[in-house]
């Protein structure tokens, strides 16, 4: 069965990662489509990042000092909301060599990934409600999406390797972009992994 987390302290400092995490998102979405790395993205995304890395240490903190069920669904929500972290910032690196390096994108590549960014950071709100909640129609939701997003980012990936062939594609654009799909890859499969692997046994 799933457990909800009802506990204030855990349940506020998961709102306030999943809100982090969306400015973040935000931020790295905004260089990638303006192409620059603004000196409000490089305070915001230091900041941001600060704020998560201490906010899941206390939440870490506040699951050890629970006990029962709700403390191991709190853990491994902890742990999926790392994984989320880290591979986001593994996407804004991305986006800065991006920027940095002055590569271009074709526009179908700049659409498509454009499209992945916002539909990504949409989404992870309703992820904080399904770990809280286990609502079941948001689990359906949660679910639904990010197996459409993870299949349109493969989709990508086929529909790249045909342009990098007919030489619409610049071998760097191409590893750039193909390294921002997988990132966004993971980032979805633990947004399922909170959605469906809060699930801890009977006691």
């Amino acid at each position: 069965m799933q457990k909800k987390i009802v506990n204030t302290a855990a349940a506020k400092e998961m709102d306030q990662i999943v809100s982090l995490l969306g400015d973040l998102l935000k931020e790295i979405s905004s260089a990638f489509m303006n192409h620059r790395l603004s000196l409000k993205y490089q305070k915001a995304s230091g900041d941001i990042s600060g704020q998560i890395r201490k906010t899941l240490v206390s939440l870490s903190e506040t699951a050890s000092e629970m006990g029962g069920p709700e403390a191991l669904a709190v853990q491994s929500a902890t742990l999926n909301l790392s994984k989320v972290f880290y591979d986001t910032l593994h996407l804004g690196h991305q986006v800065e060599s991006k920027v940095k390096e002055k590569v271009m994108f074709s526009e179908e590549a700049v659409a498509e990934m454009s499209d992945l960014l916002r539909r990504t950071t949409d989404l992870l709100p309703h992820v904080a409600d399904v770990v809280r909640t286990c609502n079941p129609l948001i689990v359906e939701h949660v679910n639904k999406e990010a197996d459409e997003l993870r299949n349109s980012a493969a989709n990508s990936t086929v529909m790249h390797e045909a342009r990098l062939c007919k030489g619409q594609c610049h071998p760097k654009a191409s590893v750039i972009f193909m390294q921002m799909l997988q990132n966004l890859q993971d980032i979805l499969w633990h947004f399922k992994a909170l959605s469906c692997e809060q699930r801890v046994p009977k006691v």
